[in-house]
């Protein structure tokens, strides 16, 4: 009995060495290369976060779903400005457009003079198109009558075109989602956005016969007809846009803004490979930019998140700055994909927690369907379909979910804190 106890008992201790040897040689080797377990390397940060929000979002307060009628003479005021038919007499459009000087808006905001604007872009007969080489993706110059110039994105793809999801940059630009953007800045108070509108340029007819010799160089002919492929960093004779049976090529004509900007890396930018951002690793972000950005940039900054978030536009790396107000440019990379809500875009917001005591009063006038009503009704003067039913829901969806971010943050930090006058 007594041999069996001790037989047992040495058995016990073989097994705690054996143990021990191995305790010591897991800790010495974990996270070394050839080691089958590694130390994450990376902390997720926004899941709590986005389960929060979704918690607020499923307790939103009935206000924020039902139609607010205080919006009504806005949209009525709106309506007028977009209708050129109610233009006051003014002479020259172009000239008052340009001449316009102003700390409240980009272009002037009376009755009539926006919808006379667009009117000239879409139908000013063009004098000379050149190539616009400054980007990524390939642009028209157009010189219109009164030497006035206006970029032109062509249309890339049809309205009902999805892009992957989770490839929230990928893709050519979508001409439609500039127009779509414009609207929504003007439906959103955001008065500082470049007027675009849907045009068609016939290549027979308006640009081959007035194309510059640069532009010349990147034509190809593909059986009776020409198509361009642009001079740009990614342009290519494989990714040449040719018009339809008509001979046309639908695109988004921008107004060119003859304006000195000073350019901004964004803080929130992406880094467009799988190595995170600080925004994407650090909990006090925001704090830590609070020590070299004003209130009012950042402030600005969470506005445009908010744009960027309802057309879902994941590519605003930089941003331009006049009169020290953000300029709403490049909005090409929106209306992707209508199932898709990257909550990242909102990061200034739910990072920051803070949100312009004028931006908020105006987003809560836009509940209940009128924020996609309203860029209908004023986009029905182009005579053009500018997204798919399921892009405005998604645009509804995602106001619903600026709603309930917002929500959260007053959760976590009380009214007072959220809410500032810039």
């Amino acid at each position: 009995m007594s041999m069996n106890y001790a037989f047992g008992f040495s058995i016990i201790l073989l097994i705690l060495v054996v143990l021990n040897i191995y305790f010591f040689y897991t800790l010495n080797t974990v996270g070394k290369k050839g080691s089958s377990y590694k130390v994450p390397s990376e902390v997720d940060l926004t899941t709590n976060i986005y389960r929060e929000i979704n918690d607020y979002l499923n307790y939103l307060p009935s206000q924020y779903k039902n139609r607010n009628p205080k919006y009504t003479p806005i949209q009525r005021s709106l309506v007028q400005s977009f209708n050129s038919t109610k233009l006051n007499i003014i002479k020259d459009v172009w000239q008052y457009s340009k001449n316009w000087e102003s700390e409240e808006s980009l272009f002037p905001q009376e009755s009539g003079i926006l919808g006379k604007l667009l009117q000239k872009m879409r139908k000013a007969t063009i004098y000379l198109v050149d190539v616009a080489p400054k980007g990524s993706q390939m642009k028209l110059s157009l010189l219109l009558e009164g030497k006035n110039k206006v970029l032109f994105k062509p249309k890339r793809y049809e309205l009902n075109h999805v892009i992957a999801a989770g490839d929230i940059y990928g893709g050519f630009d979508r001409h439609n989602s500039e127009v779509f953007a414009y609207y929504l800045a003007m439906v959103m108070n955001f008065k500082w956005i470049a007027p675009s509108v849907l045009r068609k340029i016939n290549v027979k007819n308006d640009v081959f016969p007035v194309a510059t010799r640069s532009l010349k160089l990147t034509m190809v002919k593909n059986g009776t007809t020409r198509c361009i492929f642009g001079k740009c960093l990614y342009c290519h004779v494989k990714h040449t846009v040719c018009p339809d049976k008509n001979g046309d090529i639908e695109g988004a004509a921008i107004l060119f803004l003859e304006k000195k900007f000073q350019t901004h890396a964004s803080p929130w930018r992406r880094s467009y490979n799988s190595r995170k951002m600080s925004w994407e690793l650090e909990h006090n972000y925001c704090m830590k930019l609070t020590k070299n950005l004003t209130l009012k940039r950042i402030l600005n900054l969470v506005d445009v998140s908010l744009f960027d978030f309802l057309i879902q536009n994941g590519d605003r790396h930089h941003y331009e700055v006049y009169k020290d107000k953000i300029i709403l440019l490049d909005n090409g990379k929106g209306l992707g994909n209508p199932t898709a809500d990257a909550m990242d875009i909102l990061a200034p917001l739910y990072q920051c927690c803070m949100i312009s005591n004028s931006t908020w009063r105006h987003l809560e006038l836009l509940s209940g369907g009128i924020l996609t009503e309203t860029i209908k009704i004023l986009s029905s003067f182009e005579g053009y379909k500018l997204a798919t039913d399921d892009h405005y829901k998604a645009v509804e969806r995602r106001l619903l979910k600026i709603y309930a971010t917002i929500q959260y943050c007053i959760g976590k930090h009380g009214s007072s804190k959220v809410f500032k006058i810039s």
